[in-house]
C-alpha cells in the first residue's frame, strides 16, 4: 500500500481544507489506472506537521513510498503519478515550489501487514 506524505503545508489549513486535499489526492492517484488502486483504503495519506513554522507553504514536498514494484508500474506510469499529484498540490498552493518523489518498494526486502477489521 503506498504511503503519501505531504510535507511543509501552510500551518493555517483547517480540517475541512485538509479533507478536500485528501480526497483530491485520492482522486489523482486512483486516476492512474495502471496502479490498480481503487479508493482511499488502498493508500495511506499523511500530512505531517513541521516543528519549524518558518517557510511553511513556500516549498512543499510530496513523498510517495511503499508503491510495490509491478511490471505495469513502469517509469512512465510512476512519472505520470508524480506529475498528477505534484500538479494537484501546485493547484492548491499556486505560489509554492512543489516536488513529488515516487519510490517503489519490493516486498521481498521485508514486508508484513495485518488483516483489516
Amino acid at each position: 500500500m503506498p504511503v503519501i506524505k505531504v510535507w511543509c503545508l501552510p500551518e493555517d489549513l483547517n480540517e475541512d481544507k485538509l479533507q478536500v486535499l485528501f480526497w483530491d489526492i485520492v482522486s489523482a492517484v486512483t486516476g492512474v489506472k495502471e496502479l490498480g488502486l481503487k479508493d482511499e483504503k488502498d493508500m495511506t495519506i499523511l500530512f505531517p506537521s513541521d516543528r519549524m513554522r518558518w517557510g511553511l507553504g513556500e516549498d512543499i514536498v510530496v513523498e510517495i513510498s511503499g508503491l510495490f514494484e509491478k511490471p505495469e508500474r513502469t517509469e512512465e506510469v510512476r512519472n505520470r503519478l508524480a506529475r498528477r499529484v505534484g500538479k494537484l498540490i501546485k493547484g492548491h498552493f499556486p505560489s509554492a515550489y512543489v516536488e513529488c518523489l515516487v519510490q517503489t518498494f519490493n516486498p521481498i526486502f521485508g514486508f508484513w501487514a495485518s488483516e483489516r477489521g
